[in-house]
């Protein structure tokens, strides 16, 4: 949607660097990588450049993800302890600096670190993604008053800041989820499939999804039904990397031998992860307790995609799917419910649909990665 605009050498040569801490960014797809990806994307006239401590491995792909500006590695020491020193180091040497994925314990050692004073602490964001409520958290926050007072608490909802705020958090600041949608998008597709987008987890309904498998076996039912059993379930030797009722689901969605099921062994590259929204109704399930206050990923880029989806009311997916009629909202994560749901949607398929296109215009221009890097950028006028 919106076109990479370079700026003059001569123009950003008085611009800052973003340097931007996510140690679990290991791969080119994702939503780590999409993070910075869309950031680089409209960071033109903002930032110079964007340096990402990543895994070591991420080194050779991360210049792919620059555009209006460029993305490079800056190497540090592995491990929790090296993600510290680089916290460390970049706000030393007066760098702009992001936590991608922050939480209570980057306020609290970021408030101890040596030779970091209150003006360096200034230069540092925190991007919170869900509500720092538990007791740790809260005793966390509690003993970084430092950091409390002067570092930036980025929030993607209104829980999220709410929750900072109580915290103590002096700048928290409501700041919409940076994501853009595929610039080949095909919006008001016909319907194709059912899909459970993103690694599938209990947490996000994989027990729901593999009953309606099972119901849909019984009624002889096709509709194709894509699930990501990603290689999280299952371990190089064989064995589980989850405990006895995750595998128990996983073996239950299997067993239900429903001939529409294509269950994925892998994640999907960028361009198929994308591709595979065209014409999809997504299943998104999720506890209502867990994704109460957090954006889900995986639901906005279905939105921006045009995908409409079923998710479960009292959660930000359920809210924003019934702000523009994009689907269903569940009241109860039960499979007859997701199932007479998947019959309404279905049923209803292009006017569903034409409300997800609707969505993906609205979205995209709300979650507009610029809105993040100017906040970033001015930083300090939030003091």
């Amino acid at each position: 949607m919106y076109p990479p605009r370079v700026a003059s050498s001569a123009a950003r040569d008085n611009l800052p660097l973003l340097r931007v801490i996510e140690p679990n960014l290991v791969g080119p797809s994702g939503h780590y990588a999409e993070f910075v990806r869309a950031l680089a994307s409209r960071a033109d006239g903002v930032f110079d450049a964007i340096e990402v401590v990543a895994a070591p491995r991420a080194d050779a792909f991360l210049p792919s993800l620059g555009s209006a500006v460029p993305v490079r590695a800056h190497r540090a020491p592995s491990g929790p302890l090296g993600e510290m020193l680089a916290i460390r180091a970049s706000l030393a040497e007066g760098h702009r600096t992001l936590v991608l994925t922050a939480n209570a314990s980057h306020a609290f050692v970021a408030d101890r670190l040596g030779f970091v004073g209150n003006s360096g602490l200034a230069n540092l964001a925190l991007f919170v993604h869900w509500p720092l409520v538990k007791p740790a958290a809260r005793l966390a926050l509690a003993l970084g008053g430092r950091a409390r007072a002067n570092a930036l608490f980025l929030a993607p909802t209104r829980g999220v800041r709410d929750a900072l705020v109580a915290a103590g958090c002096a700048n928290a600041v409501q700041v919409a989820y940076p994501a853009t949608r595929a610039a080949n998008a095909r919006l008001r597709a016909p319907f194709r499939h059912l899909l459970m987008a993103g690694a599938a987890r209990i947490n996000k309904g994989l027990d729901v999804v593999a009953e309606l498998a099972e119901m849909l076996a019984r009624e002889g039912r096709d509709l194709p039904l894509f699930v990501q059993v990603s290689p999280k379930h299952v371990a190089r030797n064989g064995g589980s990397r989850h405990g006895a009722r995750e595998d128990a689901v996983v073996a239950r969605l299997l067993a239900a031998n429903y001939t529409g099921l294509v269950a994925d062994p892998k994640a999907p590259g960028r361009d198929e992860y994308a591709a595979r929204f065209e014409g999809a109704l997504v299943l998104a399930p999720y506890e209502r307790a867990k994704f109460a206050s957090g954006v889900s990923g995986v639901v906005l880029d279905a939105l921006l995609h045009g995908a409409p989806v079923i998710a479960t009311s009292g959660t930000w997916a359920g809210d924003v799917v019934e702000r523009f009629g994009a689907g269903v909202a569940i009241r109860e994560r039960t499979a007859k419910e997701l199932h007479s749901a998947v019959e309404t949607v279905v049923s209803r398929w292009d006017h569903f649909a034409h409300n997800a296109a609707v969505a993906s215009d609205a979205l995209a221009a709300e979650h507009d990665p610029r809105a993040l890097a100017r906040t970033i950028a001015t930083v300090r006028a939030h003091r």
